[in-house]
């Protein structure tokens, strides 16, 4: 070959190297950043989590607080059999067609959950990069590290105007933090600004769940994102989370609301739309309940399959209405394979899982503040003339604060922001020197901050774990 023929053949595989991406030794690893510049990975919490023993799992969480969003990483130490579940009409999973067909090789190394919707997907492939460049599975010959993903929209309804979406530095940080025995609880990961009760009108907080036990020498583990149209049901059968609780009052049962719900949609009325947002109705994909199921008992992939059928029905008691047109539910069912058990034959175990998932369900609900009844104040007109201007809160996401008879409103041009209408001023109740209530049934908080020279320069909607971030734009 001559040494022309040579330098081209030289430049066009270093030409393929790049595209695919590969790196050679010692070169830094190429990351994908989120859509917004200057996220910052978080893998570190004070929030509630839970403790437990399960030897082979590891789980990682990481999340963008610029979204905010999330994900959450399940690291096996060696590769799994899995199965799966896919319900509703929205679902957004990555690999799970390879679970259908039958195999009995354990060949999945990690399952990762995400928000971000199907953007946030790339969170499985950056996870599936880390899981291949480190030692972490026993079987390193493989080629491939099988790994796979589903995702959460956690954009509908316009509860989250950011752009940032989980991305594959996200997972592969995940991957590289995942640690034994620890699963933090509520509004972490990829439940990290989970909702529920979009189906119904009544958006409200949520998180992502687990629960444990031990029946002998089989171990049991569920956990579970819960972003669903419908409300979580406590086991009396009352909805766990409403919006009346903020103002002091118990929840309905949920048989209760289901029945006065149909009897409206019988009122002659032709569209019904007083107590549910556009987003609820006509988004198409709003919602998702993500759930893996974990036992070290032996199975076979038809028994594996069986539980994920059962415990995924079973999920029906604890989240009503559920598996709509507008959820994308998915279950994974996976077995580290490591004990027999002749005691605990697949349906008693199907049903001990389908109990843990209720509890895993029912710990997705983080703690929240109580908007309760606080009197609103007066501020005189030079002080609230500092919050007027416009303020931007995403990409195609602008509100203006003025002031109208000693009184500042609200206004916004987005159709699909869940706290306020659009084009319809929204009233601001004054109950401190820089917060205030939006006067709608939500009542949800508005608080200004650092104030330069008399005016303010951001805002948060409901600030906390589902805080909203905005910020003034010049004159």
């Amino acid at each position: 070959m001559k040494v022309a023929d040579t330098l081209v053949l030289c430049v066009l595989v270093a030409l393929a190297w790049a595209a695919a991406g590969a790196v050679r030794p010692g070169a830094a690893t190429p990351q994908l950043g989120p859509l917004e510049a200057g996220a910052v990975a978080r893998t570190s919490f004070s929030t509630p989590a839970l403790r437990f023993e399960f030897p082979g799992l590891r789980v990682g969480v990481a999340e963008y607080d610029e979204g905010p969003t999330g994900a959450t990483a399940f690291l096996f130490e060696r590769p799994v059999a899995l199965a799966v579940d896919v319900r509703g009409g929205a679902p957004g999973t990555m690999n799970t067609d390879v679970l259908r067909l039958g195999y009995e090789t354990r060949m999945m190394s990690a399952v990762v959950f995400a928000g971000g919707s199907w953007h946030g997907l790339g969170a499985a492939t950056g996870a599936a990069d880390a899981v291949r460049s480190t030692s972490v599975r026993a079987e390193a010959r493989l080629p491939l590290a099988g790994v796979v993903g589903a995702v959460i929209n956690d954009f509908a309804g316009g509860r989250r105007l950011s752009g940032t979406t989980p991305d594959a530095r996200l997972g592969r940080t995940a991957i590289e933090t995942a640690q034994a025995g620890w699963f933090p609880l509520g509004a972490r990961g990829a439940g990290r600004f989970a909702m529920i009760g979009g189906a119904l009108g009544q958006l409200e907080p949520s998180g992502q769940g687990g629960a444990v036990s031990a029946i002998g020498p089989t171990r049991l583990a569920v956990f579970t994102v819960v972003n669903a149209s419908g409300f979580v049901i406590d086991r009396d059968g009352r909805i766990a989370r409403c919006r009346s609780q903020h103002f002091g009052e118990p929840c309905s049962s949920i048989a209760d609301l289901l029945r006065r719900r149909v009897d409206a949609l019988a009122a002659p009325r032709p569209r019904d739309r007083a107590n549910i947002p556009e987003s609820a109705t006509e988004a198409g994909t709003p919602s998702t309940t993500l759930t893996l199921v974990v036992t070290n008992q032996r199975m076979t992939w038809a028994a594996l399959q069986r539980l994920a059928v059962q415990v995924h029905t079973s999920m029906a008691r604890a989240i009503q209405p559920f598996a709509t047109a507008a959820d994308g539910d998915v279950l994974y069912a996976a077995t580290t394979g490591e004990i027999d058990n002749a005691a605990l034959g697949p349906p008693a175990l199907a049903l001990a899982a389908s109990e843990l998932a209720w509890d895993a369900v029912l710990a997705a609900l983080p703690a929240q503040e109580s908007v309760g009844r606080i009197a609103p104040i007066q501020l005189e007109t030079p002080s609230l003339r500092a919050f007027v201007g416009r303020y931007r809160f995403g990409p195609d996401a602008e509100v203006n604060v003025e002031l109208a008879s000693d009184t500042l409103v609200l206004t916004s041009q987005r159709s699909d922001i869940l706290y306020f209408a659009a084009g319809r001023p929204t009233r601001l109740v004054p109950v401190s020197f820089n917060e205030f209530r939006l006067d709608t049934p939500r009542r949800d908080r508005m608080v200004f901050h650092d104030g330069v020279e008399g005016s303010s320069r951001t805002v948060v909607i409901n600030p906390g774990a589902w805080e909203v971030r905005g910020v003034r734009l010049p004159d």
